[in-house]
């Protein structure tokens, strides 16, 4: 459901999916827990084989961005084009240990989805979204347990992943790749977001202002707007569908 703002608008030129990573959202959790970047890639192997796509322009944000440039660079010939909106590219030790602290910890609970939708905060918190928008997350992201219970729908345990380390893959991504930052973001900033695309072989970068590290959620208005122009300057046999 974090696309539901950014997707109507690339849906306006492509046939869009947007796909639940497993232990988020609607997808069943991994017994025993299975969160490393390669399993979220083949994942999306999977995916695209049922679909029968074969190249199609793939985007994520965050961590889905990161999957992708993974998935990028190890089939390359499974992505048309990419795009890479505000990644994580590195952690501390002590970023490291909240991630366990976090996985660790029950799992918030609500007497209904309107208190889930009430009580939800952003993480990093900073953001220019109306609430309404916040308030939607809020409600989409738990799922009823037990009669009267909801909890969130996500396995805390996706926390344990491996710690992000984007450069010994991102040369060999090699396709078209744009590389999104939200221009006020406390994850991405200016060094690594320049970095990142100079790394990969066909990268550019794009900055969407006055938003944050959520800025699919913050203005994806701007965000789409961006991206299809970008979209426009590639040679007409890339990419396949969104």
């Amino acid at each position: 459901h974090w696309w539901d703002w950014t997707a109507p608008r690339l849906a306006e030129r492509f046939h869009v999916v947007a796909l639940d990573f497993r232990g988020h959202g609607q997808s069943q959790w991994a017994e025993p827990p299975a969160y490393a970047f390669t399993d979220y890639v083949a994942d999306v192997v999977a995916v695209l084989d049922v679909l029968g796509w074969r190249s199609p322009l793939v985007i994520g944000h965050s961590m889905g961005g990161y999957v992708g440039a993974y998935l990028a660079a190890c089939h390359p010939a499974r992505v048309g084009a990419l795009v890479v909106a505000d990644i994580l590219t590195g952690w501390s030790e002590a970023e490291a240990e909240r991630a366990r602290k976090t996985a660790d910890r029950p799992a918030a609970q609500f007497a209904s989805q309107a208190e889930a939708a009430a009580r939800f905060r952003l993480a990093p918190p900073q953001t220019t979204a109306p609430a309404d928008r916040l308030e939607h997350l809020g409600e989409t992201g738990v799922a009823e347990r037990q009669p009267g219970v909801w909890e969130t729908a996500f396995d805390r345990r996706v926390f344990l992943h491996p710690a992000p380390d984007p450069w010994p893959f991102l040369p060999g991504v090699l396709c078209p790749t744009l590389v999104v930052r939200g221009q006020q973001s406390a994850v991405m900033d200016r060094e690594a977001w320049q970095r990142v695309a100079m790394t990969a072989r066909r990268g550019q970068f794009a900055e969407l202002k006055h938003a944050f590290h959520h800025l699919i959620v913050d203005d994806p208005d701007g965000f789409a707007r961006i991206v299809t122009t970008w979209l426009g300057g590639l040679p007409r046999e890339t990419p396949g569908p969104a």
